[in-house]
């Protein structure tokens, strides 16, 4: 009796109600209608969205459920050849058929993102639209958050979170300064390194033309001493007896009056310098042009290493007379 209910019980627990089936049954249209009404946002972005278009991506020729075992049948009923590759070298349909798997893959990728973008070049204003209203609205929700968050905050939070905003501005603006202008002004310089900031106007000369030497200027005051007559034993040469003599007397022109001032002082220093320089000169280099000009040469340098005061510009002969 229990064995014989048990089953009408079961039927009538899964019997479904008219109502039921209706309300499980309803159509695309009252489920649009109930979103128009429930949340018109959600069912206009639903409206937006584009459309799939299935006969402009996919093609005909395509065949999307192409198996391997069609492929082996293709090589064999293609001809004798394909047939006994397919036979004994199956690995080559394995690849043919992966081949063009990913052929017909890529095709279909092109295709939709073709398709994508054609569809996003047409509504590109509606979509950007829609961008800028969602970033508008996702950010007031955002700063709407934070302003409810914040206002939630202790007193002592509120005043360390303004602290904080104020140490990150500043030290932004510190970054800021030190990359573009540094943090402290720059040092003016102690010496002045050219007149021409200070000058009154500029001007411009040519370097090939004639011009007056500064220090050989008639305007300019001529720094010269002259040194007293100096006799001094030579060295012998082919041109000279056993012992030569010379008799000199020298024009020394300083680039500063310090300098004469200088060399007048310690002038028995100098010249003591000038006739251990002339006795190291043989007959031959005195009694020449050329020996003349080295002698001067040699005298200027010698004598620019023991000055204190400025330098020796040149160093003439007055007179020269020398004995064989």
């Amino acid at each position: 009796m229990a064995n014989n209910e048990s089953p009408t019980k079961v039927e009538e627990e899964n019997k479904i109600s008219p109502e039921a089936e209706a309300e499980d049954s309803l159509s695309l249209e009252s489920l649009d209608n109930i979103l128009a009404e429930e949340d018109p946002e959600f069912a206009q972005s639903l409206l937006d969205i584009g459309p799939d278009n299935p006969t402009e991506i996919y093609n005909e020729s395509v065949e999307l459920e192409y198996t391997l075992e069609e492929e082996f049948k293709r090589w064999k009923e293609a001809s004798p050849k394909k047939a006994k590759i397919a036979k004994y070298l199956p690995f080559i349909p394995r690849l043919s058929f992966k081949a063009r798997v990913l052929r017909a893959s890529l095709r279909l990728t092109m295709l939709k993102q073709k398709e994508q973008a054609i569809y996003r070049v047409k509504n590109a204003g509606p979509l950007l639209l829609k961008w800028a209203k969602d970033s508008a609205g996702k950010l007031k929700m955002s700063v709407g958050d934070g302003l409810h968050a914040f206002a939630k905050f202790s007193t002592l939070k509120k005043v360390g979170f303004a602290a904080l905003l104020l140490v990150t501005v500043a030290g932004g603006f510190l970054i800021y300064r030190i990359t573009t202008k540094g943090i402290l002004p720059p040092e003016k310089e102690m010496f002045i390194s050219s007149l021409e900031d200070w000058a009154q106007g500029k001007h411009f000369y040519d370097r090939s033309a004639q011009m007056e030497s500064f220090y050989e200027s008639t305007r300019m005051a001529q720094n010269i001493l002259l040194m007293k007559k100096m006799t001094v034993n030579l060295k012998p040469s082919s041109e000279s007896g056993p012992n030569p003599m010379g008799a000199f007397e020298f024009y020394v022109e300083g680039a500063a009056s310090e300098v004469v001032v200088e060399i007048k002082d310690r002038e028995p220093e100098v010249e003591d310098l000038f006739l251990r320089t002339l006795e190291d000169m043989t007959f031959d280099q005195v009694s020449s042009g050329e020996g003349k000009q080295l002698l001067c040469e040699r005298l200027r340098k010698e004598v620019n290493k023991i000055l204190t005061k400025g330098y020796v510009r040149r160093i003439f002969i007055k007179n020269a007379i020398v004995k064989p």
